[in-house]
């Protein structure tokens, strides 16, 4: 094999190596971004954790959310902001009665070939869980695509995995916190990586 072929192997190795985001030198997101999510998600999860410790003996699992008393109809809907990766506003229908919804949006992606990013997924709420407070737990799974707009066209399946706190019985505000772990479908299946915090205004739909 002459040098130049091995000259060549060698850097294709190191492309690949640093194909996934964040897990290498060379596809790392910004120090100073990844403090920052990281405190974002520590905030969001020992935020929620005195609520989790009222679900108490007392407390009850409904099988759908009155939020604010919107939840009349079949559906509410908001919108609000996400910070992480990505970051940018995020809009939700949830279809309180069977614990489905669907989600959305439109950020930017502080990743390695950084641009617009967009995404929606559809989500189940696995229980809703009313503390003693009147507060509302919600676990949620789903599954959905997302589109990252750099110097190519990037489209990927993601696996969002998260928790809504809804602690206000008096306004219909959600708070969630989620991760999602993903891969690539164009232009290649390397595998990636997000996760934020966020709040929506929810409305009856």
């Amino acid at each position: 094999m002459s040098k130049d072929n091995m000259n060549a192997n060698r850097e294709s190795k190191k492309i690949r190596a640093g194909s996934v985001p964040g897990l290498s030198s060379g596809g790392a997101l910004p120090g100073v971004l990844m403090r920052v999510l990281v405190l974002v998600l520590m905030l969001g999860i020992f935020g929620a954790a005195p609520l989790w410790g009222q679900a108490d003996r007392r407390a009850e699992e409904r099988s759908r959310v009155d939020l604010a008393g919107l939840a009349e109809g079949p559906a509410i809907i908001g919108g609000g902001i996400i910070l992480g990766e990505p970051s940018g506003f995020t809009a939700k229908v949830w279809f309180t009665e069977t614990g489905f919804a669907v989600d959305a949006a439109v950020a930017w992606s502080f990743q390695e070939d950084a641009g617009l990013y967009l995404h929606s997924n559809a989500l189940y709420h696995l229980t809703i869980i009313e503390t003693a407070g009147g507060r509302y737990l919600s676990p949620f799974v789903g599954g959905g695509l997302s589109y990252r707009i750099g110097s190519d066209h990037r489209v990927e399946v993601r696996v969002p995995l998260g928790l809504s706190v809804l602690p206000l019985e008096e306004l219909p505000l959600e708070f969630f916190a989620e991760i999602a772990p993903g891969v690539g479908i164009v232009p290649d299946t390397s595998p990636n990586f997000g996760a934020g915090i966020g709040v929506r205004y929810f409305l009856p739909f």
